[in-house]
């Protein structure tokens, strides 16, 4: 078990009261990811298919929506924070709007498959 993944795990307010068992048991099934971002790089982009969340390690985000009086909204996310629970909480549907990296960013990416297989007590959707 990685000892990077529990640190940003435990810091997630998504894993919040986690044991460091039940964190590996997120680790072992599954897989979260680190991922750095460069500027204007999209997280997601309206209609993508929803199959993870992400946990924000650091930078900032602008959402763009279909809005003709302002589609680009700038989004503050606390260290921790998670975004794109719509791919835990409904995976298989379409993103409604997309997230963009202001400046760079360092997100964890949480993928939806392998939750069937956490037991009872870890299951976070």
């Amino acid at each position: 078990m990685s000892d990077d993944l529990v640190s940003d795990l435990e810091r997630s307010e998504l894993f919040q009261g986690f044991d460091r068992n039940q964190l590996a048991q997120i680790i072992t099934h599954l897989q979260p990811e680190r991922i750095s971002l460069n500027d204007h790089a999209y997280l997601y982009q309206r209609g993508d298919l929803a199959d993870c969340c992400w946990e924000i390690l650091s930078g900032d985000f602008v959402v763009q929506r279909l809005s003709l009086r302002k589609p680009f909204r700038r989004v503050d996310y606390i260290i921790g924070t998670a975004t794109g629970l719509q791919g835990l909480v409904e995976p298989g549907s379409r993103r409604p709007v997309s997230l963009i990296v202001d400046g760079t960013a360092e997100v964890l990416m949480i993928p939806e498959l392998g939750i069937s297989d956490l037991d009872s007590d870890t299951r976070i959707a």
